[in-house]
């Protein structure tokens, strides 16, 4: 398997992040809109200091992250502190872009009490 060319930003690096991180919750948005979220939209700054996360229109809070640096605490407790904001409790991901790989391949983070939610309502006893 070949080595994954490296980065090499095309426009001024503040214009490039800035699109790569729109990009990012675009493909997540569509990602929503697959599982059965019409609406799912981009928020954008609309929220200001009280932000809400960074998708729009679905049942939980959630925050796209398109860096290099996976700071993984500090991504999740502002993705809680956002849910907060949003009046969804724990319920809250952190979607995490892998470098040049597809939506679906994306990690995605969550509180563990949400995960165990989710993961009781999967596998969990079948009635």
């Amino acid at each position: 398997m070949a080595n994954p060319k490296p980065r090499k930003l095309a426009k001024p690096n503040g214009a490039a992040v800035k699109a790569r991180g729109r990009n990012w919750e675009n493909a997540v948005v569509t990602t929503w809109k697959r599982l059965g979220h019409p609406d799912a939209k981009r928020n954008g700054a609309i929220y200001g200091s009280r932000d809400r996360g960074d998708i729009g229109a679905i049942p939980l809070t959630c925050q796209c992250k398109a860096v290099d640096r996976v700071q993984l605490w500090k991504h999740l407790d502002d993705a809680i502190e956002q849910a907060n904001n949003n009046e969804t409790g724990d319920e809250t991901c952190v979607v995490y872009k892998r470098h040049e790989a597809s939506t679906s391949n994306a990690a995605w983070v969550f509180p563990g009490s949400f995960a165990e939610r989710l993961l009781t309502a999967y596998y969990g006893p079948k009635a």
